[in-house]
């Protein structure tokens, strides 16, 4: 019977060699299939196959091995425990190892590294050969175990002693877990277990009878129990020296188990797990207590794995995505994602392992590992001494405990450690160690059973029995743990983003790479003008987007989103999600589809393009003129120019361009946004064409400009209005007749110095409102600002009037303070965009209807609308005063394009250089030409004269920085603009 046996044993060992053969082919074709997929640089294919063959007779040796030592070992047994399913189990464990090894594509900058199947199955040989010692040596396990009690102890703490003075670890971790190519950790989890099992199976008798009954439960008495916690106590402190908590959680669990099984005494275990769990807690509440390294990182990893923003901290997240991927049945041979999450092939091997072989698999490798476990505790429950009881229960418990630490880290429920998946992860050491274990349990069964029992060993036994009960519990409870985020939760798993910190600090969330990869086959959706017109759009899946519109549109569309170049202002980027399809968590259903339905859904995805496509505001074809217009404004000595067009009635943007722009289809300067020096500096710079110029990027001094937003205040606050039209005339009026050198002038007792007009200007006299607007009389607004007190300026900006920057304060100036007076005609705190400049001058057109529109320029999105004063006709000196720039002041020179009548306000801001205009030639805080501005509304020029309440509006805002005078510059570019208005059939007119 028991030749029959052994034979069978045999068999399935020849079974597990053969197979090793024929999935380990399959396996490597896979992996040759994937990698030119990927098209990523790899070894040839023929050398690949050739390393396969090669780990496979190493496999195959080492299998042989083991079986020729069991046969031996077999034969001189006298009354063996029956295992014969022990190493078959083995082999097949190490077998889903070395298929895992060999199918997984490892991608590291950009190069594919050779699979890691030789040194898996080398590691293999290696452990099969130290086994086959173990199995054949003429010794008494027990007798060797006894003497080398302190030979144990000792060897362990040179270890620890010899990792704290130069031991290393992976990288930058921190940690103290190698001495060279060696981890001798692995060697002090065998030590600890044949230490354990001599010390305490030496006492069991002692520790049987010295117990007592306290609430409940089991204790042994205190001088008993003593050295065991501070035998705890060592093993926790070993989390300071090696500053990993992987071993250290091994360690401990081990004691635990075998002192329960020694003393049989629940309390105890009570007690110290209570103690871990404290420790654990502890942690988790205070990260670092341990260190400012590796083990306090993957706590706040565990505290929170999608969120923790740590520049390393998606590991786990990473690890939860490939297991949702994996489903049930798994994605197939070599099909994980590349690159794999770190660690993927020793911590976080379980991730990959179950994303190309999926939850089944998992189970069949739980099956496995607990057909050796439950062997081990069957061995120890039928030791013939306590010392063999002991050391069967020790190798079994870290047997477990090896895998369960692994996996609840993996799965979020313990912190992530460093610490390798039983059998299925690369690692010589940990291999070695592992079939040194298994083949220990052999060995003791070999050794036979107890001749007669005693209760001190039936206590013994009995508690072994419950041990194994519990890893039966503890593996079942494993694969549930698993089936959550692999198949009922692996469609919000798969969707979920990780919070992360790149190098340079900046935040963002990370989305699934299997998802980004589904998107990478569908097309982009398009971005349309208001007509239909393409502006960005995508002719096939993977194909490099086309932007119609080149240089007229480019850095507002923006490069299409990547890890690196997201500018926040790109319409690219804000609507990212849609022209992807909503969000990459639509696609969450995809990847859970099979294989062979994939890739029609994919198909029907792609074909569906209009539901992924944006229409936004802007009319192509004016887009394509304005951007035209700068281009030619900008030739010469000026640096840039920039320009907004929005239709009054909607407030709608028509247009929205500046120049110097780049071309988005044109990869060349993502180079130069990336390096460094001269060229990145003025591709950046505020000139450059990276910048938004036309939004919260171009932001600049308002000069005369900002005198609109200090009338408006005054409307708000209550002008005396007299007459109506283009005849209306508004009090107060303030005296212009002072002068000097430099011009006209205005000044209070403790100013340092006067506010004047242009030195060319002459004195005004006696001037109202209107007048003030068409000559631009800084000395007029000063006193209207004086007069109307910093709180109507701060209260129209309250109102949802938009000046200075975002988020930042907006302080006018003190009562009766030169700062308020300089504010008040467009110095000091009066800081504009082009569209905020539009958006004002749109909303004096419209009568006091302020309208603000989305940032993403949508067609169909809703603009708000704000009521800044409650009477239009509030407004009729400041439409007076503008149409009087145009016809009597500061404007008149322009010439209004036929057909049109214009109402403007010119611009000339004076401001020293800044930071980001050293590369164009203005140093900052050095004197810099002022910046030219010149913004307007224009209309048919039937439409009634200065009138409140007429429909067909366009407001127009230039500003070309550093152009000189608002007249000069700014206002020949509007006055074109509105001429290709007038052109294109906008404010009802035609040449």
């Amino acid at each position: 019977m028991r030749q029959r046996a052994l034979a069978i044993e045999l068999g399935l060992l020849a079974l597990v060699v053969a197979l090793a053969w024929l999935v380990g082919a399959s396996a490597t074709d896979a992996w040759i299939t994937r990698v030119r997929e990927l098209g990523v640089t790899a070894p040839a294919a023929d050398d690949v196959r050739s390393s396969a063959r090669q780990a496979c007779l190493w496999f195959s040796l080492g299998v042989v091995g083991l079986g020729a030592a069991r046969v031996v070992g077999a034969r001189r047994a006298r009354d063996p425990l029956p295992v014969h399913g022990l190493l078959p189990a083995l082999a097949a464990l190490c077998l889903c190892g070395l298929v895992f090894q060999l199918a997984t594509v490892d991608v590291v900058r950009g190069a594919v590294r050779a699979p890691g199947a030789i040194g898996f199955a080398q590691g293999f040989v290696m452990g099969a050969a130290a086994s086959a010692a173990v199995l054949l040596a003429p010794i008494d396990v027990e007798r060797v175990a006894s003497r080398a009690q302190l030979a144990s102890a000792a060897t362990i703490a040179l270890i620890f002693l010899a990792l704290a003075v130069a031991g290393s670890g992976p990288g930058e971790s921190g940690t103290r877990i190698n001495l060279g190519p060696v981890q001798p950790i692995e060697a002090v989890k065998l030590l600890a277990v044949v230490f354990l099992a001599a010390f305490l199976g030496r006492r069991a008798a002692k520790l049987r009878w010295h117990r007592r009954r306290v609430l409940g439960l089991r204790w042994p008495r205190f001088e008993l129990m003593a050295p065991a916690l501070a035998g705890l106590v060592t093993i926790v402190g070993a989390l300071f020296v090696v500053n990993d908590l992987g071993p250290v959680l091994v360690l401990a669990c081990v004691f635990l188990g075998m002192f329960y099984v020694v003393t049989r005494a629940s309390g105890w275990v009570a007690a110290a797990t209570g103690f871990l769990v404290v420790v654990l807690a502890a942690i988790h509440t205070w990260p670092g207590i341990v260190d400012t390294g590796r083990v306090a990182t993957r706590v706040q990893i565990w505290k929170d794995p999608w969120g923790n923003g740590l520049s390393h901290g998606h590991q786990v997240g990473e690890g939860l995505w490939a297991i949702a991927a994996g489903g049930a049945t798994g994605q197939g041979l070599a099909q994980a994602n590349v690159p794999l999450p770190p660690a993927g092939k020793t911590d976080l091997a379980l991730a990959p392992f179950m994303e190309q072989l999926g939850w089944l698999a998992l189970v069949v490798y739980l099956g496995l590992l607990g057909t050796v476990v439950a062997y081990g505790f069957r061995i120890a429950a039928q030791g013939r001494t306590p010392v063999r009881v002991l050391l069967a229960t020790g190798a079994a418990i870290l047997l477990l405990v090896q895998w369960a630490v692994i996996h609840a880290g993996t799965f979020g429920l313990l912190p992530l450690t460093g610490i390798v998946v039983p059998f299925l992860s690369t690692g010589r050491s940990s291999m070695v160690a592992f079939l040194v274990l298994a083949a220990l349990l052999v060995r003791l069964a070999t050794d036979g059973r107890a001749r007669e029992s005693t209760s001190e060993l039936a206590e013994l036994q009995d508690a072994s029995r419950r041990c194994g009960a519990f890893a039966i519990a503890l593996l079942v409870v494993g694969a549930l743990t698993a089936l959550l985020p692999s198949v009922v939760s692996s469609h919000t798993i798969g969707a979920r983003g990780i919070r992360v910190t790149l190098a340079d600090g900046t935040r963002i969330t990370r989305s699934n790479p299997r998802l980004a990869a589904i998107a990478t086959q569908i097309r982009r959706g398009t971005i349309e003008d208001r007509n239909g017109e393409p502006l960005a759009s995508s002719p096939s899946a993977g194909a490099p987007r086309s932007y119609p519109l080149g240089r007229a549109m480019g850095t507002l569309l923006g490069p299409e989103p990547s890890r690196i170049l997201r500018p926040p202002w790109a319409l690219e980027r804000i609507h990212d999600r849609r022209l992807r399809g909503a969000d990459l968590t639509a696609y969450a259903g995809v990847l859970e589809l099979p294989r062979s339905e994939r890739a029609a859904r994919i198909r029907q995805i792609d074909e569906d393009v209009a539901s992924r496509s944006v229409r936004i505001s802007v009319d192509a074809r004016l887009q394509r003129e304005v951007a035209t217009i700068l281009a030619d404004a900008v030739k010469g000595r000026r640096p840039a120019a920039a320009a907004v067009v929005v239709d009054v009635d909607t407030g709608q943007v028509l247009a929205r361009a500046q120049a110097p722009d780049l071309d988005p289809a044109d990869a060349s300067w993502q180079d130069v946004l990336l390096a460094s020096g001269a060229a990145r500096r003025r591709l950046v710079g505020a000139y450059g064409p990276w910048p938004d110029r036309t939004g919260t990027q171009g932001m600049f001094q308002a000069g005369s400009i900002a005198k609109l937003f200090t009338a408006v205040a005054a409307a708000r606050a209550g002008l005396t209005i007299d007459g109506a039209g283009c005849r209306a005339r508004a009090a107060p009026r303030f005296e212009c007749r002072d002068r000097d050198a430099d011009g006209p002038l205005f000044t209070q007792r403790g100013w340092h110095k006067p506010i004047h007009d242009h030195h060319d200007d002459p004195t005004h006299g006696t001037v109202d409102l209107v007048g003030a607007l068409a000559v631009s009389c800084n000395v007029y607004f000063a006193q209207l600002g004086l007069a109307i007190g910093a709180e109507p300026l701060v209260a129209l900006r309250k109102a949802g009037v938009d000046i200075g920057y975002t988020g930042a304060s907006f302080e006018p100036g003190a009562a009766g303070s030169r700062q308020l007076a300089s504010s008040a005609f467009g110095q000091g705190a009066m800081v504009m965009s082009p569209m905020q400049a539009a958006r004002l001058v749109a909303a004096i057109a419209a009568g006091g209807t302020y309208r603000r529109c989305p940032s993403t320029m949508e067609l169909s999105a809703r603009c708000t609308e704000t009521r800044i004063v409650d009477d239009p006709h509030a407004l009729a000196p400041i439409v007076a005063g503008m149409r009087q720039v145009m016809t009597d002041g500061t404007g008149k020179h322009l010439g209004e394009p036929p057909g049109l009548r214009i109402y403007g306000k010119t611009g000339t801001a004076d401001a020293s250089g800044f930071l980001g205009e050293e590369p164009f030639g203005f140093a900052p805080g050095a004197a810099a030409p002022p910046h030219s501005w010149f913004v307007a509304f224009g209309e048919p020029s039937a439409a009634p004269e200065c009138g409140l309440d007429v429909h067909g509006r366009i407001a127009v805002a230039v500003v070309v920085p550093r152009g000189g005078s608002g007249a000069s510059a700014a206002g020949p570019v509007a006055m074109k603009i509105f001429a290709a208005a007038r052109d294109l059939g906008y404010l009802g007119a035609q040449p």
